[in-house]
């Protein structure tokens, strides 16, 4: 690695021990030779310096290209998402979309003010959550695609204040165009975690999600209204009165819970078009063994293929 500087200085010692030689030829090429040392040594450190990270967040670092970069004009999807991500933060800044959760669980991540001053942003936690919700407008303009519906239909259980599904319900618009009929129906109680829905290991979680409001939601989704149906409950008990469409193509399960992530199975799966997908959110994430245990079995027994993300999301391709 060395060689070459190992040369460079050999032969500027040899120049200085030259009697033959001038005080000013010997500074001369003493000084040449130390250029171009110096020049070797930075390109050295330049090649040996790690690059920051693409994209760090949501327990995952890569240092690979993004599909949303600026640069990246060869991926519609990419680009789509982008203008997408880019609306949803602008939103989020101007208050006109609320991130209740972020605020009651305390989830900014730290970023600088103008004075270099460490402040919680919402543009940080959105922007580390990027790959999340790339892979859910991925999967719904997949769905949109693909699955061969007679009206499109997109079930999500586990809604909180409507971020994920915004960024479904626009890959559709984008995917299909923007007066497309279809209809998202949304599954949440809104309100706190019932304990007979959660196990042993799950019942820490008793009472959580008890800020949420579906008011809030519905006004962060009223540019959506037309396309969506709210349906409040806790599930199953909810799918009584309220049991969906009659066919779907995409499905986002975010429930916190085993229990209640099988009874959404059970309930949808057999009404989800080839095509379809299922997107579970809390499928490889630690203290939620539980969930990935009933998602592997249940998928298991379904004509179709589940593939895992190092987000800790999964989406299982229905065949």
């Amino acid at each position: 690695m060395f060689k070459k500087q190992i040369i460079l200085a050999l032969q500027s010692w040899s120049a200085i021990r030259n009697r033959d030689r001038s005080i000013k030829q010997k500074l001369i090429t003493l000084f040449k030779h130390a250029v171009l040392i110096l020049k070797k040594l930075k390109r050295l450190r330049i090649g040996l310096k790690p690059k920051q990270p693409s994209f760090s967040g949501w327990g995952m670092t890569s240092r690979h290209y993004l599909p949303w970069e600026d640069k990246n004009l060869t991926d519609l999807s990419g680009v789509n998402f982008a203008r997408a991500n880019k609306l949803l933060k602008s939103k989020v800044e101007s208050k006109e979309f609320v991130l209740s959760q972020v605020d009651n669980e305390n989830l900014l991540i730290l970023g600088k003010d103008e004075q270099g001053k460490k402040i919680g942003t919402y543009s940080n936690w959105l922007t580390s959550l990027s790959w999340r919700h790339y892979i859910v407008y991925w999967t719904a303009m997949y769905a949109a695609r693909f699955s061969n519906f007679s009206k499109l239909n997109l079930v999500e259980a586990g809604v909180c204040d409507g971020l994920t599904i915004n960024f479904a319900i626009s890959a559709v618009k984008d995917e299909m165009g923007e007066n497309f009929d279809f209809e998202a129906y949304l599954y949440d109680a809104w309100e706190g975690m019932k304990v007979e829905n959660l196990t042993t290991q799950e019942k820490a979680r008793k009472g959580r999600y008890s800020y949420l409001s579906l008011e809030k939601t519905k006004s962060n989704l009223k540019e959506f209204e037309d396309q969506c149906s709210f349906v409040q409950g806790h599930i199953p008990d909810v799918f009584v009165e309220h049991s969906g469409p009659s066919e779907l193509s995409w499905l986002h399960i975010d429930l916190n819970s085993s229990f209640p992530t099988l009874k959404t199975l059970e309930h949808f799966v057999p009404k989800l078009l080839p095509g379809g997908v299922v997107l579970f959110d809390d499928y490889a994430h630690r203290g939620f063994r539980e969930t990935k245990e009933v998602a592997d079995r249940y998928c298991s027994q379904v004509k179709g293929l589940l593939l895992p993300f190092p987000t800790g999301q999964a989406v299982f391709f229905k065949h």
